[in-house]
């Protein structure tokens, strides 16, 4: 059957070239899956292209949700199911097109182009619920806070209750809202997905950055706790809520139930995923910011991103300061090096974003933990003072890149800059008045 002539669409309406029907059932699977980080849609995929190889949008879905795990490791798997979808060009629909289109641009290094062709596509499907994901995660991974909640805006008109998936969408249209500071309608938004489909992970996962945002730390503990029958068990995405729930420990001086947390939920097993890694790498280097022992668990995780090293290196800037970060804590400066002078490399060699990444702000991240770890303080502030206001560049969230911050704090502190600490101090107070780590701060700088 041609792709022009197919009555196939999936179950919000939108066209899918022709297909065997069970392959269309497996794309329904994994889309849930997708949205909901229970189960893998990858392994579903897989299956389902064994059983129907000139399934074009399986190979376009198996592609980019590999494309969003941010690693380097999987080009050549992606790369190969770009080309599949691309010598089916014939049968796929000009929606399909485009998607494999956005696949090729990403894997080049394009990000920007692609997230304009994902775009591209949602004015003519504004249902189709991969697309908008794959857009919304490509404008967090950018740092495009704006486009995190603009994009999903834009399509909001076409969806309602009756359209399958609906609850997801608001979902990230909540963590847009988050993101942009609008904390009062994320909050409304997060709470409605939540009525709608409580094992949303991802609304709760924006819930909780309002309540992060907002120094609502109490409760943020008991939401999570509340909760926790619905977002934790068997979910791919629990190590990061469960990173969160630490992040309100620490807020609380609390050091010891986000060590338990650390071991028990963020990173209890050994792991090879780069997004479960830099949380935990993020968790210890804040604790380190406050001279909470912690350890081997240095050594544990600088082995894991060891083990990932030179391939990784210079790919992804703000994974890349996660693996220096946990470098620097492990002693292992020489490593720490190797892959400062990737993202050198990178800002000259990357295509497209990931070269802006890198040399806007992964070269001075990358610098400046090395010298605290040296205690090279002014050097620290040297780096990062500057690149303060477009850090938000390589990606990550607002309460992610506070680790930067809580970094300058330290410095100032340490490195006998009073002044400066006390502008600082005084800045996250003013998000943050009531918690004991903003009080540790403010006596710190008084003592």
């Amino acid at each position: 059957m041609n792709a022009t002539t197919s009555s196939l669409v999936d179950a919000r309406g939108v066209p899918v070239s022709d297909c065997q029907p069970q392959s269309l059932q497996d794309y329904e699977t994994a889309l849930l899956q997708f949205h909901s980080y229970f189960g893998d849609p990858t392994e579903t995929l897989s299956q389902t292209l064994e059983a129907d190889p000139e399934f074009v949008l399986g190979h376009i879905f198996f592609a980019s949700a590999l494309l969003m795990m941010t690693e380097r490791q999987y080009l050549p798997l992606i790369r190969e199911h770009v080309e599949q979808a691309e010598a089916l060009s014939g049968k796929a629909n000009a929606r399909e097109r485009l998607l494999t289109l956005a696949a090729r641009q990403w894997m080049e290094g394009d990000w920007d182009r692609a997230s304009l062709t994902w775009d591209q596509v949602l004015l003519d499907h504004p249902l189709d619920a991969m697309a908008l994901q794959l857009g919304h995660l490509t404008d967090f991974y950018r740092g495009d806070c704006f486009n995190l909640r603009d994009r999903v805006c834009r399509v909001m008109t076409s969806w309602d209750k009756s359209v399958p998936g609906y609850s997801y969408i608001l979902g990230m249209q909540a963590f847009g809202f988050e993101e942009c500071n609008q904390y009062d309608k994320a909050e409304l938004v997060s709470n409605t997905a939540l009525e709608m489909e409580a094992r949303d992970p991802w609304a709760v996962h924006a819930l909780a950055h309002v309540l992060e945002m907002q120094g609502r730390f109490d409760e943020g503990k008991i939401m999570y706790r509340e909760r926790e029958n619905d977002w934790a068990p068997d979910n791919g995405f629990a190590f990061h809520n469960w990173w969160h729930l630490a992040l309100y420990h620490i807020e609380h001086e609390d050091f010891d139930s986000a060590l338990n947390l650390y071991d028990e939920q963020i990173l209890p097993d050994d792991s090879d995923v780069s997004l479960q890694m830099l949380d935990a790498s993020a968790l210890l280097w804040r604790l380190h910011l406050q001279a909470v022992e912690v350890g081997a668990r240095w050594d544990r995780i600088a082995q894991l991103w060891a083990n990932k090293t030179p391939l990784e290196n210079g790919y992804y800037a703000f994974n890349d300061l996660h693996a220096v970060i946990s470098f620097v804590g492990a002693g292992r400066f020489d490593a720490a090096r190797e892959v400062l002078a990737a993202v050198e490399t990178a800002a000259q060699d990357n295509a497209g974003v990931t070269r802006m990444m890198a040399q806007d702000v992964g070269i001075a991240t990358c610098r400046a933990m090395i010298a605290f770890g040296e205690q090279r303080y002014a050097d620290v502030l040297d780096q990062l003072l500057p690149i303060r206001t477009v850090a938000h560049r390589f990606g990550g969230s607002h309460a992610q890149r506070d680790i930067l911050t809580q970094t300058l704090i330290e410095s100032a502190l340490r490195g006998d800059r009073p002044e400066l600490a006390r502008n600082l101090i005084s800045e996250r107070k003013l998000h943050k008045p009531f918690t004991p780590l903003s009080q540790r701060f403010a006596s710190r700088l008084a003592a």
